[in-house]
């Protein structure tokens, strides 16, 4: 079994870009408060599947640009 590689070939763990993975969490957080707001009858699993469904279809946009850069 062969050890992951981490950035530029070294070893050890792979880095986590903590500036996109604090992007994502603040746009979670603005989502789900407007959906909140906007309907406070909506139950709590119907947010949690709204938010994963913009999550796995903004996500793969947004990987899409970062490599195309």
């Amino acid at each position: 079994m062969t050890n992951p590689r981490g950035p530029r070939g070294r070893g050890g763990p792979p880095s986590i870009d903590l500036k996109r993975t604090l992007i994502l969490l603040v746009a979670a957080f603005v989502v789900s408060s407007l959906l909140i707001v906007l309907f406070p009858g909506l139950g709590t699993f119907w947010r949690l599947l709204i938010i994963l469904g913009l999550f796995l279809v903004v996500f793969p946009f947004l990987e899409r640009r970062r490599r195309n850069r």
